[in-house]
């Protein structure tokens, strides 16, 4: 299970930062006035709430490896419930112009959650339970 959390770990962050960097780089290069905050928020976020839901997965995945995929769905609705709250409940606006700032981060993340969900689903054995 460790070395399941460690190499989730280094591809989360590894990925996100450099997503992060790009992201960073460009809307400064275009955009050199926009306040950043929204972008801070929205990486921390999906970063942050990805690597809690992914880690419980991989915890529970050898006692709980039929609904595997069942959690990692309803992960996905309290992450996307969770963030629209928060949204609503802070002073960030999100509007058509800044929706890439919130969808960006969090397509990385879910790309990087399904790859590991699949790698787990993959590596468990079904047959060995009948």
């Amino acid at each position: 299970m460790l070395k399941h959390l460690f190499r989730f770990s280094l591809m989360l962050f590894l990925v996100a930062g450099i997503t992060y960097a790009l992201h960073y780089a460009v809307l400064n290069y275009f955009f050199p006035k926009q306040s950043m905050d929204l972008v801070n928020f929205a990486y921390k976020f999906n970063i942050g709430i990805t690597f809690l839901f992914t880690s419980s997965i991989i915890a529970v995945s050898d006692r709980l490896k039929e609904q595997l995929g069942f959690i990692y769905l309803v992960t996905g609705f309290v992450k996307i419930g969770l963030f629209l709250f928060l949204i609503k409940t802070s002073d960030y606006s999100i509007d058509k112009s800044v929706f890439l700032h919130f969808f960006i981060p969090y397509v990385v993340c879910v790309v990087v959650e399904i790859i590991y969900v699949i790698r787990l689903l993959n590596a468990a054995n079904f047959t060995k339970d009948k």
